[in-house]
């Protein structure tokens, strides 16, 4: 009979505790753990996107082509019949004696298939690289998706890659035909990746400085990404934007330190070299869609139309920055 009883009051402690840890899912309140509700639950929006992962190494391929004009130009190599025909680049060096510039040039660019027959280059990306950056292309525009939808405020978006070249987004509670709206032009709109300029002298202004105050010194308030009471205040005119971000990649430095390797193209390089140089121990802000990712120092002058970023990142915090400068149009399909 004591043993029936002890079986009697287990079972019943297990129902109170059920109820109680069931009831944020029940009654959907913002206290406590609950089940998420899917879209067969309480509805709303389920898209298929499609990246455009061919239009990326093709833009990846125009950069490269631009970089390589801009190193030229810029080091008065004469070259000649420079031209990008599908996905390879090509061109003649003219003077024997500039070719190992060139080829020292070219041998810092990751991913590279190099052909040489005499003074002329064809170049093409390996197939390695290519996968690469076809893979980065989805993976970024993932990052992008949910970045957005924290902004919209739903609190149970799902972003999931779905094959190579998919992902699938679907968010529960759309219940209007104007919330449909707003949620499809969020996730739709082309990505806005910018460097901007941290305003050093009056950074540390920004918690008591108004958004006017700020404009009448050419400023705007921008938050942390991964903190919104974390406040930066940059120069409202960006140094660069994603147009002009070829590549970036995680590697490490001599600490050990996870840190992203960028390269950008020929008018990306002249700007940034010129401001980095003048900004030497200063703060340069990674904006996307107006939060900042991270605000690296300056160390010294970039130059050569490459650099690193820097901020004591993580190996998945620096892997989620490289995703996020490369930037990639997507379409809906569905």
């Amino acid at each position: 009979m004591n043993f029936f009883n002890y079986r009697l009051i287990i079972f019943f402690l297990s129902i109170v505790f059920g109820l109680v840890f069931a009831m944020p899912s029940f009654m959907q309140t913002d206290a406590g753990k609950k089940i998420n509700l899917g879209l067969d639950l309480q509805g709303g929006l389920h898209m298929l996107l499609g990246v455009n992962t061919e239009e990326a190494v093709t833009s990846k391929i125009k950069s490269l082509a631009t970089s390589i004009k801009y190193f030229t130009d810029d080091e008065e190599i004469l070259v000649e019949d420079l031209t990008f025909n599908g996905d390879t680049i090509s061109f003649i060096v003219l003077d024997e004696d500039e070719k190992p510039a060139v080829d020292e040039m070219l041998s810092k660019i990751k991913g590279l298939d190099v052909i040489i027959n005499k003074e002329s280059y064809s170049i093409e990306l390996t197939p390695a690289e290519i996968a690469r950056t076809k893979d980065l292309s989805v993976s970024q525009a993932v990052e992008t998706i949910r970045n957005r939808l924290d902004q919209f405020g739903l609190s149970e978006p799902t972003v999931v890659r779905q094959g190579a070249v998919d992902i699938v987004v679907e968010l529960p509670g759309i219940k209007t035909g104007a919330d449909e709206k707003a949620a499809r032009e969020l996730i739709s709109k082309p990505a806005n990746l910018e460097l901007m300029a941290v305003d050093e002298d009056r950074a540390d202004q920004v918690y008591v400085m108004t958004e006017s105050e700020a404009a009448e010194y050419g400023d705007v308030i921008l938050e942390g990404t991964n903190n919104p009471n974390e406040k930066y205040l940059v120069k409202e005119i960006p140094i660069l934007n994603g147009s002009q971000v070829i590549d970036a990649q995680v590697s490490f430095d001599q600490g050990n330190q996870p840190i992203i390797n960028f390269t950008l193209n020929s008018s990306g390089a002249r700007i940034f070299g010129d401001f980095t140089g003048k900004n030497v121990g200063k703060r340069l802000a990674v904006v996307l869609d107006g939060k900042v990712y991270s605000a690296p120092n300056i160390r010294e002058r970039i130059g050569g139309g490459s650099g690193q970023i820097s901020g004591g990142f993580t190996l998945q915090e620096a892997g989620n920055v490289a995703i996020v400068v490369l930037l990639v149009l997507f379409k809906e399909l569905t």
